[in-house]
């Protein structure tokens, strides 16, 4: 299966992945963060859903490795979004639930057919 997603490091500590149309899609950021009960800092990568707007970008994940966070993006890169009921093959309505169903069994989420 071809690679969906790219990660192309920006900065020392920054690096940016696009999907296979070369669209952004999440930043990730090597920086200090603070744990909420104990208050320590570790250093962290840090995922941000990318937008172009920094004011409208949203934290979607923390990781301690850069690994780690490149694959949760690739996951979610090549994970279809299930927003609304679709046809199979054949006309019949699949919903949403059978989609992910399907998808997580490994299934093509619309003929439920082996993906590959």
């Amino acid at each position: 299966m071809e690679d969906r997603a790219h990660v192309i490091q920006v900065t020392m500590s920054v690096w940016l992945v696009v999907d296979g149309t070369l669209r952004p899609r999440f930043l990730i950021r090597h920086g200090p963060a603070v744990h909420r009960e104990t208050h320590e800092t570790h250093m962290m990568y840090r995922v941000t859903h990318w937008t172009v707007e920094a004011e409208y970008r949203r934290d979607v994940g923390w990781h301690d490795e850069l690994r780690a966070a490149t694959e949760w993006c690739r996951e979610q890169i090549e994970t279809p979004t299930f927003l609304s009921p679709e046809r199979s093959g054949y006309g019949s309505a699949v919903t949403v639930e059978e989609q992910k169903r399907r998808w997580d069994a490994g299934l093509d989420p619309y003929t439920g057919r082996p993906r590959g």
